[in-house]
């Protein structure tokens, strides 16, 4: 290797430790490519360091390595990369042993389709059976008596009158409207005790009344009066739901 001549300076980074030069560093330059080194990195590098300099280290040999070192003591080594294989992708793999003639495996024949089962012709539909003859001069059958089914009423039939059933006769249910004048009255005379409520209806409420104006001596009845001067002025119907006339 060329002589390497040391010399003296401040400032830079060494490219091999990459630590900056320091005054009391014994920096020495490449005589190749003038690139400053420390020089004990130089010296441990071998040469200098940049890539390409006449001054670097040869490169070291290339270490290889057989597949069968990397094998863990005790097992069997691989199968080697330029063996032949005889395997065919169209069937089903099997293991191939050393030694053996190589076959090539084929797929199973595949079943032949079954014939479509023949169409059998629907058969056509039994012709119902005719009555049998009537005898000359005997009556005409009775017709069936229709059957009426109401929601209010059991199942009855109807007398015929000349071979039709008779409808049945409607039902009506009426029910009379409450007065809104006997409404007020009631809540003004008797609305302590609920007799308003009782007439259009409203029990719940006109026992509720009842019950203050008796269990408190007939003081609470104030409140079931006032309560009742109240309902006399907002509500307008029963507990139907009908409107006072």
């Amino acid at each position: 290797m060329t002589e390497i001549v040391a010399e003296v300076a401040v400032g830079g980074t060494c490219p091999y430790c990459r630590a900056p030069f320091e005054p009391d560093d014994e920096v020495v330059a490449c005589p190749g490519c003038a690139t400053r080194h420390h020089a004990d990195c130089l010296q441990e590098n071998g040469g200098c360091t940049v890539f390409g300099c006449s001054q670097a280290p040869a490169e070291e040999p290339k270490i290889s390595v057989s597949a069968q070192e990397l094998v863990p003591p005790g097992q069997p080594a691989p199968r080697p990369q330029n063996a032949p294989s005889f395997l065919n992708l169209s069937g089903p793999l099997a293991p191939i042993q050393t030694g053996e003639t190589p076959q090539t495996l084929t797929p199973p024949p595949e079943p032949a389709a079954e014939p479509p089962a023949p169409v059998r012709p629907a058969a056509p539909p039994a012709s119902p059976t005719p009555p049998p003859p009537r005898p000359a001069g005997a009556p005409p059958p009775p017709r069936p008596q229709p059957v009426l089914h109401t929601a209010h009423a059991p199942v009855m039939t109807y007398p015929t009158f000349g071979g039709y059933a008779a409808p049945p006769p409607p039902i009506y249910s009426y029910t009379p409207r409450k007065s809104r004048v006997v409404f007020v009255l009631l809540a003004v005379f008797l609305g302590a005790f609920g007799g308003h409520n009782f007439y259009a209806g409203y029990v719940k409420k006109g026992v509720i009344q009842l019950c203050i104006t008796l269990f408190s001596c007939f003081f609470g009845g104030v409140v079931s009066w006032i309560w009742a001067i109240v309902e006399a002025c907002m509500v307008d119907c029963d507990e139907d739901g009908i409107a006072f006339v």
